[in-house]
């Protein structure tokens, strides 16, 4: 076992339970092995470049983040084998530049980091509707409501609506020990993912940069946490971009979930547990997937070879599905998440 999991992964802190386990990431050496099935390899249909992807039916949606693709969103058929531009990159009002990772609960919504501006897509429409202020780093829609994270001081969360101009902030950034300059929580916390619980009532918020999970609720106005796993946090140094107070992630960090996707059930995140140092330019492949409830409780692992860089699940069918990129390929693979939690 390496030595950075027994120094940096030794207590499970998980708010409201009062209580203190062993971690069980200290044990992802021993998970099992996911039964993986290739579904699709995207170059070798001129796809490229995608960063994220989700699955509705027998269509693929695909995120092209890359400045020189010309496509923002495509579709992709598995049955036809077509593929159709969605949403195109620019500076026009229907095209979009520099955006969220997908969020698939429901419709395909995606929005601009900066425009502020959502797009709204399904099979035969896009819509585009306005925000009150940009900076979003990543975001879900439940109806009128967007919840985003990003550079906000206020809170870690935001809550705004469409047609109004009003906007609010809740939940406090997590601190370990030592903590975290408050001017430095917001760049520290920044690349952050969010997955919408298929009923809309709960979202789950991980980040790539330290080991934890929060759970939380969106009630009429205001967003609740309802529970928090701490594994290990960011390790950061402050430093300055013009007038901007920068938390600078340490190449000795321990990164954590890199993406996180969910069922009614269950919570599937990916988690590196590698740092910069020991996996270079790979740093986004993760090997393995982790499960949780919805209180936070740990459930199992899997083993992910080839390692995947996001995922998703495809509310019809019920699998997984993760994006792989090797050194010769990017390809699709499927993953049974039931088998999480099952004796071999």
């Amino acid at each position: 076992m390496k030595i950075w999991w027994s120094i940096l992964l030794v207590c499970l802190v998980a708010c409201g339970s009062g209580s203190s386990e062993r971690n069980p990431l200290a044990d992802l050496d021993r998970a099992m092995a996911a039964p993986m099935v290739e579904v699709v390899d995207l170059d070798s249909i001129g796809l490229y470049g995608v960063t994220d992807f989700a699955r509705k039916g027998s269509d693929l949606w695909l995120l092209f983040q890359y400045p020189g693709s010309e496509d923002v969103l495509a579709r992709y058929d598995l049955i036809s084998g077509t593929c159709v531009g969605v949403i195109k990159r620019g500076r026009g009002p229907r095209e979009l530049i520099t955006v969220t990772p997908l969020d698939d609960n429901g419709a395909i919504a995606v929005a601009d980091c900066n425009l502020n501006r959502v797009a709204i897509a399904d099979r035969d429409t896009v819509c585009f509707r306005q925000l009150p202020s940009g900076g979003l780093v990543s975001c879900l829609v439940r109806g009128r409501k967007v919840v985003s994270t990003g550079l906000y001081f206020e809170g870690r969360y935001r809550l705004a609506a469409f047609g109004s101009e009003r906007t609010a902030c809740f939940g406090a950034y997590p601190q370990g020990d030592p903590e975290i300059d408050a001017e430095l929580l917001p760049t520290a916390y920044v690349n952050s993912r969010l997955a919408m619980k298929p009923d809309s009532s709960r979202f789950v918020c991980v980040n790539s940069n330290c080991g934890i999970l929060e759970i939380n609720a969106i009630s009429e106005d205001s967003i609740v946490r309802v529970a928090q796993v701490a594994y290990h946090y960011p390790d950061v140094v402050g430093k300055r971009s013009g007038n901007m107070a920068v938390a600078a992630i340490r190449k000795s960090n321990v990164n954590g979930f890199f993406d996180v996707a969910c069922t009614d059930d269950r919570i599937y995140a990916l988690y590196s547990g590698r740092s910069y140092d020991e996996a270079g330019l790979n740093i986004e492949n993760c090997d393995f997937l982790i499960a949780f409830d919805w209180s936070g409780n740990f459930i199992g692992a899997l083993h992910l070879s080839p390692a995947l860089r996001t995922i998703c699940i495809d509310r019809e069918s019920g699998m997984l599905y993760g994006l792989a990129y090797t050194d010769t390929r990017s390809v699709i693979y499927s993953v049974d998440p039931t088998r999480i939690g099952q004796p071999e």
